[in-house]
């Protein structure tokens, strides 16, 4: 084949003789084809690695599938009255690190041509892929869904999926949050994941999964795909014989496509793995890291301090300025004010007043903006909570606007006093530009916390907003994200976390624009928080798992459990005497010195338990230094020893080991940490003991 392009390890080529096309690097060989009625196949996967061959006939295209008049369509199908798409060209470009292919297709009766890419990276084992529709008739097409991941395989050995479920609020053990679910794909089977009914993107599940092979009882390879999108949608993997599909699609879209309009979908990620489950989540990070997230500022993420499970609402400036001071003092590192601050808010429900955005001057007399100035001369960053997305009925916002309020039928899409708004709506989106532009620079604001705490449901159905009756909850999304991404391209410096009561909207839509997400307002017990910390991490990468100590625990323990992704504390910080305030200190200093190796790789040396009788270990590791932590929790477990096979280490060398808690230090070689293990004590149930690991030069 002839060379088109590269970029780093990422290389195009071509024979457009026989026009066939192959995209390769170390984690991947494609070759797409020509078949039928001229359209558009992939024709080959191979693994370099392994030299797995995933394909043993032509298949569509993995980022293309779509509804045309009621009748699906992708890019290889057999022939039917409705029509097909055929190829009309093959393009390509290059920008920094990355090289994407283009897919020209033109639909045989309708005029609709689609451009498919199909985007690569330098230096990264995932591809993201999605698709543009243009109609180029003289009739309006009516598109249904919008499914930028199709997955075929073919696959005789058995195959396992992973599937998380979202970020889901109770009171039990194991919780139903993030907990990481295994099947096994036979002959007739399928796995279903969807949003739920409610609308948020993970109130039930995470757009994500993981597919691996086996051998010798261990995952081997596969794959990992996500969808990134924060509406409503659905995904479904199955086998019938040796034939696997994956489909991830963004669903309730009913979207007439006018003659010379367009239409884009969301994208996915699909990432090929060579390893065990440990192994295709670390992979996975540093995809998204590359392909997805944005920049973190240095020594990210930042210890935070929020008052909210302290004191709600019921703040003020003389109270926070108070807790500045000892949050400075124990060494945190932002100041986040959260719900409560705004004009209408009193001390009752936080919902009073939203859509104000302007400071409650009975709380704060100075104004915002002195309390902003204080906490910034304490040496922290400033953080200030909103919640667009709702409204209250009451404020002037609403009764000043009431068309732009999201309906369902005639009816406001809500509840009680509160109305969801329709970032479907221009206007709507240009006045929060505006509005949270004004906030930021007026109080100095570092930190945004971005909640939402309403459900969309079906989306709205208003036309006069300026989207269509069919595809509300498409507008309302890409309305959300233009509000996100002028933030974060008018203050480059500005930190923004998600919110959804919790995590009931965190997607790899929603990623492109946050730097962390609060995973459940469930926050209270210690073996929660672990167990959402430890399912979480497959599909997340660590500084977008933040969790907070707050008032019902501040063991060393209950610290400790936090420092599995971002670390915060919650709770009333002048009520606790000077035992706590010490042993808060010292979590932080200790989270500061852990969060380089949080970062990094981890290793769950014990599953995600089921039973409250299981330990907890997770080792933290810099394949660059080569050092790292154990960090082991004793819930309930009536043994107080444990030994655990580290994972990672160069066989050869020797490793230091340092107690951090007696001052005990070890000496062993990393041979037999690999193969004999490492025996940890915790003497007390509910306790936990750290090791410092480091490598002797």
């Amino acid at each position: 084949m002839r060379p088109l392009a590269q970029v780093g390890d990422v290389a195009l080529e071509s024979d457009e003789e026989q026009r066939l096309w192959r995209l390769r690097s170390p984690a991947y060989a494609l070759t797409f084809g020509i078949v039928g009625r001229g359209q558009v196949a992939l024709l080959s996967w191979q693994n370099p690695f392994t030299q797995t061959q995933w394909l043993k006939a032509p298949v569509p295209l993995f980022g293309f599938a779509t509804t045309l008049n009621g009748v699906p369509a992708i890019s290889l199908q057999p022939s039917n009255d409705a029509g097909a798409f055929a190829l009309e060209k093959v393009g390509h470009e290059t920008g920094a690190k990355q090289l994407t292919m283009r897919f020209q297709l033109r639909h045989e009766r309708s005029g609709v041509v689609a451009v498919v890419s199909l985007r690569a990276l330098d230096g990264v084992p995932a591809l993201e892929t999605g698709f543009t529709l243009q109609n180029e008739g003289n009739e309006a097409v009516t598109i249904s869904g919008l499914c930028p991941l199709l997955l075929t395989l073919h696959c005789v050995a058995p195959l396992t999926v992973l599937t998380l479920t979202g970020g889901h609020y109770d009171e039990k053990f194991p919780p139903s949050g993030f907990t990481l679910s295994e099947h096994v794909l036979r002959d007739g089977t399928a796995v279903q994941i969807d949003c739920g009914s409610a609308g948020r993107s993970s109130q039930k599940d995470i757009a994500w999964f993981a597919l691996g092979r086996k051998g010798n009882e261990a995952t081997v390879e596969g794959f990992v795909g996500g969808l990134a999108w924060s509406g409503r949608w659905r995904g479904l993997l199955q086998r019938s014989g040796g034939t696997v599909t994956v489909r991830m699609e963004a669903t309730e879209i009913t979207h007439r496509l006018f003659p010379s309009a367009t239409l884009s979908s969301p994208s996915a990620f699909l990432m090929p793995f060579v390893g065990d489950w440990d192994e295709a989540g670390w992979q996975w990070h540093r995809s998204l890291l590359s392909v997805c997230c944005p920049l973190s500022p240095p020594d990210f993420p930042w210890v935070q301090f929020n008052p909210w499970f302290g004191w709600t609402t019921r703040i003020d400036a003389a109270t926070l300025r108070r807790e500045a001071d000892i949050a400075a003092d124990l060494g945190c590192e932002v100041f986040v004010v959260d719900a409560g601050w705004y004009d209408g808010c009193g001390t009752d429900d936080f919902g009073h007043g939203l859509g104000n955005w302007v400071e409650h001057k009975g709380k704060f007399p100075d104004g915002l903006r002195a309390l902003s100035d204080y906490v910034h001369r304490k040496g922290m960053k400033f953080g200030l909570w909103v919640e667009p997305e709702r409204v209250d009925l009451e404020t002037p916002l609403a009764k000043q606007h009431p068309d732009w309020l999201a309906r369902r039928d005639g009816k406001v899409i809500g509840g009680g006093r509160y109305g969801h708004l329709c970032f479907g709506n221009p206007q709507v989106v240009a006045w929060f530009k505006e509005r949270l532009a004004k906030i930021v620079a007026d109080y100095e604001v570092d930190w945004l916390k971005w909640d939402y705490n309403i459900a969309y449901g079906l989306g709205c159905d208003d036309a006069t907003h300026g989207h269509q009756d069919g595809d509300g909850t498409y507008a309302h999304t890409q309305g959300v994200y233009a509000v996100k991404a002028f933030l974060r391209e008018k203050f480059p410096h500005l930190v923004l976390e998600g919110c959804a009561s919790g995590g009931h909207r965190i997607d790899f839509g929603i990623l492109r624009f946050v730097h962390t997400y609060w995973l459940s307002d469930f926050t209270h017990r210690a073996a929660n928080v672990r167990f959402h910390l430890m399912g979480a991490w497959f599909a997340l990468p660590p500084c977008y798992l933040n969790t907070w100590v707050v008032h019902e625990g501040t063991t060393v323990a209950d610290f400790r459990s936090r420092m599995g992704g971002a670390f915060g504390i919650s709770a009333r910080l002048c009520e606790w005497d000077e035992g706590t305030r010490e042993r808060a200190k010292r979590a932080i200093a200790e989270y500061k010195r852990l969060r380089p190796f949080v970062l990094k790789r981890r290793f769950l040396l014990k599953p995600q338990p089921r039973s409250p009788h299981s330990w907890t270990v997770w080792q933290f590791y810099d394949p660059e230094t080569d050092g790292g932590a154990l960090l082991a929790f004793r819930e309930q477990s009536p043994d107080e020893r444990l030994t655990v096979r580290l994972k990672g280490l160069n066989p050869d060398a020797r490793y230091q080991l340092h107690n951090a808690d007696t001052g005990e230090t070890k000496t062993l070689a990393g041979i037999h940490l690999l193969r004999d293990g490492f025996s940890l004590t915790i003497p007390e149930q509910g306790g936990s003991t750290l090791w410092w690991l480091q490598r002797e030069t």
